[in-house]
């Protein structure tokens, strides 16, 4: 007697002696599947996308929400991000500054998300997304570093520049016909959005640097993934590669206009009132950087504040010596001159 192909189960002949390919139960669970995945459409072949466009929208009705202050939190704020919140040069990639601007950049999303996912992987478009949009938020603190960054669009000049990539020098499984109009539509949506972004008005807000990283971060992952589409060990290796030069790159970024461990703890220091430890901060780094007016300005204050008027001058006159045209310095030595001998 004939079974089910699913479950095994008995399968009843009909008069004319032929019996179905599925039972009955099996049937019905494969017509319901069908049915969910004509219904889903798009949303069921490209998950990746729509899950990032849920958590886009999703943060910007949190955005609506006073008091929550998403914005603040999440922001690529050069300062912030260059002294240990890591994190928004990830979480800056979710964020919109308005309807305009984000309802633009999800329709960009939507229609190269779906097709990386096609091209790539699943797995590998959700990363694209995630490096690319660092990419682009590194190198635009790396352009100013006080500048506050926010969007999508980094990760989608990411997304367009490694289906370039890919689709140019990669081994895809596209007709050549495909190819031409990618490639076309491709580099027409990253000339044109580059060209927004020197005009003027409110398109001048627009963030060029941030979409340039994204796009150089892109055409690096887009032509390994393309050319090793079928091994993705070795495309794994390949995006942990890239995210290695992303760190190596921001560590740079840190080290060079991140505010030192030493002025950090001074802070905290002078916070918690514990002035003597905040000197002892101080001392060390104007031991190593000698010529920071600034910070030998805050030291001869903190002497000041400690009854040790010595020490003051003399932190004050370096100050004066590393940046003769500081004023607070000036000022700190011209108000410690007029002092009476009694305050000595």
């Amino acid at each position: 007697m004939p079974s089910c192909l699913k479950c095994g189960d008995a399968l009843t002949v009909n008069e004319e002696g032929v019996a179905p390919v599925l039972c009955d139960r099996c049937a019905g669970v494969a017509t319901g599947r069908a049915r969910r995945a004509m219904a889903m459409g798009d949303l069921g072949r490209a998950p990746v996308t729509t899950a990032l466009l849920a958590i886009n929208i999703i943060a910007f009705i949190l955005q609506q929400i006073p008091g929550l202050n998403v914005t603040n939190w999440g922001v690529n704020y050069g300062p912030a991000t260059l002294n240990g919140e890591y994190w928004r040069l990830f979480t800056a990639g979710f964020l919109h500054g308005g309807i305009f601007h984000i309802g633009m950049n999800m329709w960009c999303l939507w229609s190269l998300g779906r097709l990386s996912e096609r091209l790539f992987g699943k797995w590998q478009t959700f990363v694209i997304y995630m490096l690319t949009g660092a990419g682009g938020a590194l190198l635009s603190i790396a352009n100013n570093p006080r500048n506050a960054e926010l969007g999508a669009s980094g990760a989608v000049f990411g997304l367009v520049g490694a289906v370039i990539a890919g689709v140019k020098f990669g081994d895809l499984n596209i007709s050549a016909g495909e190819k031409r109009a990618v490639l076309s539509s491709s580099i027409t949506f990253a000339v044109l959005n580059f060209a927004l972004g020197l005009g003027i008005g409110s398109f001048a807000r627009i963030d060029n640097m941030c979409h340039l990283g994204g796009l150089v971060t892109g055409l690096l992952v887009g032509l390994p993934l393309g050319a090793f589409h079928r091994n993705k060990v070795l495309q794994l290796t390949i995006l942990v590669a890239t995210a290695a030069v992303l760190f190596a790159g921001g560590r740079e970024l840190v080290l060079k206009y991140g505010t030192p461990e030493e002025l950090k703890q001074a802070q905290m220091a002078v916070n918690q009132e514990d002035y003597p430890r905040a000197i002892q901060h101080l001392e060390k780094y104007t031991s190593a950087n000698p010529y920071d007016d600034r910070v030998w300005t805050i030291l001869g204050a903190l002497y000041a504040e400690t009854n040790q008027r010595q020490k003051a001058v003399e932190a004050f006159q370096k100050a004066l010596k590393a940046n003769p045209e500081s004023e607070a310095a000036k000022r700190a030595l011209e108000q410690m001159a007029e002092e009476s001998p009694q305050q000595k």
